[in-house]
């Protein structure tokens, strides 16, 4: 429907911008009566103003990169990740999940700056696991591998379980959006830092221990 009333506003812009043109032609001739020459300069400023609000419409009109829906389910993504995996003991897991001192954590940015809060959270996924590759001997360094590329890799070696590929697209997916700058609201955000927030602990546990058995 919008991308419709762009088009028509295009349209009716175009179609004023040449019926402009014509009438200043006309004015401009010789022999025109000067009362005459009058009316179709009053018009022309009419159809002239009535063109340029049509355009601007049309500019008004065009979806912006934060206009498009986003969608997280949370419930099903997490179970998903936690149907084939106990959760680690907090002793098991270490500590450098831990911010520093004068460092913000992924919960203190949701709500102010979620854009940076779900880039820190693409980060720090992309890092926990070209951690467990590196572990494992698996060469991803002549590979422009991102965050998918790496897990399917782990994923097909059977480092990890294929069952989080579905939601670590989807939490990627949300992340990406927002790196190039779709509005993600603060629900969605927190939803998504809550999931990622579990996967980073599931990533860190499986690099500590080798593996998710």
């Amino acid at each position: 429907m919008q991308k419709n009333r762009t088009v028509y506003s295009l349209v009716v812009g175009g179609f004023l911008a040449l019926l402009t043109g014509g009438l200043l032609f006309l004015a401009a001739q010789d022999g025109i009566v000067s009362e005459i020459d009058q009316v179709l300069m009053l018009i022309a400023g009419m159809t002239t103003v009535a063109a340029l609000t049509a355009f601007q419409q049309s500019v008004e009109n065009r979806p912006s990169p934060s206009s498009f829906r986003i969608s997280f389910n949370e419930i099903s993504v997490s179970q998903s990740l936690s149907g084939e995996f106990t959760a680690p003991d907090p002793s098991l897991v270490d500590g450098e999940k831990a911010e520093e001192p004068w460092d913000l954590s992924l919960g203190q940015l949701v709500g102010s700056d979620n854009s940076l809060a779900l880039a820190k959270l693409r980060m720090e996924l992309e890092q926990e696991l070209r951690r467990i590759a590196y572990n494992n001997q698996t060469d991803i360094g002549s590979r422009p591998l991102g965050v998918t590329g790496i897990a399917q890799e782990l994923v097909s070696r059977e480092i990890l379980p294929s069952t989080w590929l579905g939601p670590l697209k989807e939490i990627t997916y949300v992340c990406n959006r927002a790196v190039h700058g779709t509005e993600v609201p603060d629900d969605i955000a927190a939803s998504v830092v809550r999931v990622g927030g579990q996967l980073l602990e599931q990533l860190r546990f499986v690099r500590n221990n080798g593996g998710t058995s």
